[in-house]
């Protein structure tokens, strides 16, 4: 096995873009990190994720790291429909490290309220540590706070209006879709808000076609009287 202690950022990220983009379950990677103790250097966050309690009801798979690790493998299989698969990856590695500051117990129930900005400094400095790509980094502090609106609006089926926002504000919107169908809460072993995915592409299109219209400026109604 690799000492990640002694090597370089520039390897590190090297190791990081081989697991996260040619594994097909990046998730062998990190747990061959965890039993060797090896996640303290570069990635002391992932570290805090385990043994980091969830609501059983939304997930039964455990703590924040299984979770985590179940997310970045189901990613991967999304990695194809992405621009960018590798900041694609170190959005479903980094959602969840808002968990670690956020995450209590409140009449019998683990919340882990605002979680997914609360976290961004913890986001910020994990990459900080690894990467020198300032684009990188933008995508995913821009992408994690927007991590949970999607399935929540797929569940909801809110108004044009309110995906349309959301879709104005990701980066990538049709990334957020994809990876909201990799964080997808697994119920007892049944997909959880089935068909969800159709619906966010169809409001996706209807957000494309109005962002495709030509935009009526204050000019050109003076112009045309």
């Amino acid at each position: 096995g690799i000492d990640l202690s002694t090597l370089s950022k520039e390897r590190v990220e090297e190791e990081l873009r081989k697991a996260l983009l040619k594994a097909d379950k990046p998730s062998i990677f990190f747990e061959a990190m965890r039993e060797m103790d090896q996640l303290d250097h570069w990635f002391p966050e992932l570290k805090e994720l385990i043994g980091l309690e969830q609501d059983p009801v939304f997930h039964p798979e455990g703590d924040v790291w299984t979770h985590t690790m179940e997310v970045i493998d189901r990613a991967a299989g999304y990695r194809d429909k992405v621009p960018d698969p590798f900041s694609f990856m170190l959005l479903a590695l980094t959602h969840d490290l808002g968990k670690i500051v956020t995450t209590e117990e409140k009449n019998g129930r683990i919340h882990a309220y605002e979680h997914e900005t609360k976290g961004l400094p913890l986001v910020e400095s994990f990459l900080r540590r690894i990467l020198n790509e300032n684009d990188v980094i933008d995508y995913v502090l821009n992408m994690v706070p927007l991590h949970m609106k999607p399935n929540v609006a797929a569940h909801s089926k809110p108004a044009l209006k309110s995906t349309n926002r959301m879709f104005d504000q990701a980066e990538a919107p049709e990334d957020l879709i994809w990876f909201a169908a990799a964080d997808r809460p697994v119920f007892a072993g049944e997909e959880a808000f089935l068909g969800d995915t159709e619906f966010l592409l169809e409001r996706l299109a209807a957000y494309d076609e109005i962002m495709a219209r030509p935009h009526v400026m204050g000019r050109d109604l003076i112009a045309a009287g």
